[in-house]
């Protein structure tokens, strides 16, 4: 440099900056998402283990639904329970209470039994003494032929499903996953597009994880499917204008943008199934 010369700029500053900002949405993305992805897993292993325990108290309670759910309630309280200490009941009880407004929820949870299938349950019934029932006892001395599709030995493994549509709460990431995760649909409801009753596609209705937020049809619709006298309430219900979302109380929103997991368990009758699944 000669005497006297000055030195110029630099310009790499003001490029950095502007690689900063074109990299940083996309770095925050990554950050957000890795957060959400690390909920997603640990209500996945949450719901592995809720789901045995589910089986597990339907294998006790002959295959009954309502203690199946209820056992699956039990398992899924750690993952409502937000500051797990010892001596805070009142957290614990509200996150099993939170976990049995989940696990009955049909519009977030889902429980199906695989095994025994009804056909089976309708073979083998008349097999036992009362003839209401799948046998369950001496079994290792019972015919091993396959009736309705499989043996007795058979029959007397309970297997559980359980879809279970997970919340997204990360900021910005809960969206964009939401989105591709449903495709279309999901762009759909960002938009509020089903939020409208004249709007709401009818093939919309009661699908799950994705019109959690929508009017009550959804809800509606499930509970006119059941038997009477329970349908009776759906005309009662269409005329209320939405669902309220968050249970008062317990502080929690039973809608928002959600994604289903699955998990499947299978344990060994310890009493005889006393219906068809």
């Amino acid at each position: 440099m000669r005497p006297g010369a000055t030195a110029r700029p630099s310009r790499r500053g003001g490029q950095a900056l502007v690689e900063f900002l074109i990299i940083f949405p996309t770095l925050i993305l990554l950050v957000l998402g890795a957060f959400q992805f690390a909920l997603i897993y640990q209500a996945k292993q949450t719901l592995n283990y809720a789901t045995f325990m589910a089986a597990r108290q339907g294998a006790l309670k002959n295959g009954r639904m309502t203690p199946i759910k209820d056992g699956l309630a039990a398992g899924m309280t750690p993952l409502f329970n937000i500051k797990p200490e010892i001596l805070d009941t009142e957290g614990l009880l509200r996150a099993r209470l939170i976990a049995a407004v989940e696990a009955f929820n049909p519009l977030n949870t889902r429980v199906e039994i695989l095994n025994p299938t009804a056909a089976a349950y309708n073979a083998h019934k008349g097999d036992s003494e009362d003839g209401k029932s799948i046998p369950n006892d001496n079994l290792m001395y019972r015919s091993s032929a396959a009736k309705g599709g499989m043996s007795v030995q058979d029959a007397n493994l309970l297997t559980v499903r359980v879809t279970y549509c997970t919340r997204l709460i990360v900021p910005i990431v809960n969206r964009v996953i939401y989105a591709l995760y449903f495709g279309f649909s999901g762009e759909q409801v960002l938009a509020g597009e089903y939020y409208a009753e004249t709007t709401a596609p009818a093939s919309a209705l009661g699908a799950r994880c994705l019109d959690i937020n929508d009017n009550i049809q959804a809800l509606s619709a499930l509970i006119a499917s059941l038997p009477a006298p329970a349908n009776s309430l759906a005309t009662l219900l269409s005329s209320v204008p939405s669902i309220p979302t968050t249970i008062p109380g317990l502080n929690w929103n039973i809608g928002g943008y959600r994604i289903p997991i699955v998990a499947t368990a299978t344990v060994r009758m310890q009493s005889p199934m006393t219906q068809a699944p």
